[in-house]
C-alpha cells in the first residue's frame, strides 16, 4: 500500500511540474507571417502608409513577431509592380498578404483570382469581390453625417460648403448624409455643393463669395482646397475646415492647422490589427461589407471604433452634439443613409 501511494505521489508531482507547460504552450499565440505592401512612398508618407504602420508596429508588439514573421515592401506604384510585390510575399508562404490603400483593388483582384487558396486583405477598399480577400472599408456615410452636424453648429452664417469628389463612388451618399447631419443639428442650415474636377481653389472662392463659413472637404487629390482657404484666412476671410485622414495627408501641414477646426479619421491602424487578431486565432475575417456585390471583410464604423471624428478646435456646443449623434448612429436611433 505504502509503495502505491509513493508511486501514486511520484506521479502526480510529476504532472504538477508538466502541466505549466502545457498551459504556457496552449496561452502561446500562434506564430504567423504576413505580407505588407505599402503605397507608393511607404513610411513617412503620412498618409495611409503611415496609417497602417503604427497598426502594424502596434501588432508585432502585441504578438512578439519579428522582422521575419511580418514583411514589409513598398510597391513603386503601377499596376505590374503591384501584382508583382503581392505576388511575391504569396511565393514564399505567407498567412496573409495586406495590400495597403484603395489603389490596390485592381492589383488583388487579380492575384486573389490566380492564387484562390491564398488569404489577401486589403485596407480602404470596398470594392473586391473575392471570397479569399478581407476588404477592411470604412462607413464614411456615418463620419459624412457627423461631419454636418460639426459644420453646421460651427457655422455663423448658417451656410456650409461640401466639397466633394465626382469620381468617388460614393459622392452623392457623403452628400446626403452630411445634409442630414446639418440638418439634425440646425433646422435653417443651407448646403452649398461644389465639386472640383483638377484643382479646388475656383470652388472654394465660390464657396467664400457664397458665404459659407464651414467646409466639409472630401477632395484628397490635392492640397488645393488648404491653399486657397489660408489664401482668404490672410484676406480676413476665414473659413473653417473639416477634412478626412489619412488619404488628407496635406492636413499635416502649418496651413491646415490654422483653419481645420476637425477631421474624420479612418483607423488604418484598427484595421491591421483586425487582421492580425484574426490571422494569430486562425480565422478570417469574412463579415459582409457589400451583400449585393459579394464584398466580405469588415465594415469599420462608430460602434467598433473604426471611425471617428476628431475635433481640433471646434466649440463646445457642437462637441456635446457629436456624442449624441454618435450614441444614436450606434443604437441606430439614427439611421445613415447607405
Amino acid at each position: 500500500m505504502g509503495s502505491r501511494f509513493k508511486a501514486g505521489l511520484i506521479f502526480l508531482l510529476s504532472l504538477s511540474l508538466f502541466l505549466p507547460f502545457i498551459s504556457s504552450a496552449e496561452s502561446t499565440p500562434k506564430k504567423i507571417k504576413i505580407g505588407i505592401v505599402y503605397d507608393v512612398g511607404g513610411k513617412g508618407d503620412k498618409s495611409f502608409n503611415d496609417a497602417a504602420a503604427i497598426g502594424v508596429d502596434a501588432a508585432k508588439a502585441k504578438f512578439g513577431l519579428s522582422e521575419l514573421d511580418v514583411r514589409e515592401i513598398v510597391t513603386s506604384g503601377n499596376l505590374f509592380d503591384r501584382e508583382n510585390r503581392i505576388e511575391f510575399l504569396v511565393k514564399a508562404k505567407y498567412d496573409l498578404v495586406i495590400a495597403i490603400g484603395p489603389a490596390f483593388a485592381e492589383a488583388i483582384t487579380y492575384m486573389s483570382d490566380k492564387y484562390p487558396r491564398r488569404q489577401f486583405a486589403i485596407v480602404g477598399s470596398p470594392n473586391v469581390e473575392s471570397l479569399n480577400v478581407s476588404s477592411m472599408a470604412f462607413s464614411t456615410q456615418e463620419s459624412a453625417y457627423l461631419a454636418g452636424v460639426m459644420a453646421a453648429l460651427n457655422s455663423k452664417s448658417s451656410k456650409i460648403g461640401f466639397l466633394g469628389d465626382q469620381t468617388h463612388p460614393n459622392n452623392s451618399t457623403l452628400l446626403d448624409n452630411f445634409k442630414a447631419g446639418a440638418k439634425s443639428a440646425k433646422k435653417k442650415i443651407k448646403v452649398i455643393t461644389r465639386n472640383p474636377e483638377s484643382s479646388a481653389n475656383v470652388e472654394v472662392s465660390e464657396l467664400s463669395r457664397s458665404g459659407v463659413d464651414v467646409i466639409f472637404s472630401t477632395w484628397s487629390r490635392s492640397g488645393s482646397a488648404v491653399s486657397a482657404l489660408s489664401k482668404l484666412a490672410k484676406a480676413k476671410k476665414k473659413i473653417k475646415l473639416i477634412g478626412v485622414r489619412p488619404e488628407q495627408y496635406f492636413l499635416s501641414g502649418k496651413e491646415a492647422q490654422k483653419v481645420l477646426i476637425g477631421y474624420v479619421n479612418e483607423r488604418y491602424d484598427k484595421a491591421i490589427m483586425d487582421l492580425f487578431e484574426a490571422t494569430v486565432a486562425g480565422d478570417t475575417l469574412i463579415e459582409i461589407v457589400d451583400g449585393r456585390k459579394g464584398v466580405f471583410g469588415r465594415k469599420l464604423n462608430l460602434a467598433n471604433s473604426g471611425i471617428e471624428l476628431i475635433s481640433t478646435s471646434a466649440n463646445k456646443k457642437s462637441k456635446d452634439a457629436l456624442a449624441r449623434a454618435t450614441a444614436g448612429i450606434i443604437s441606430k436611433v439614427i439611421t445613415v443613409v447607405k
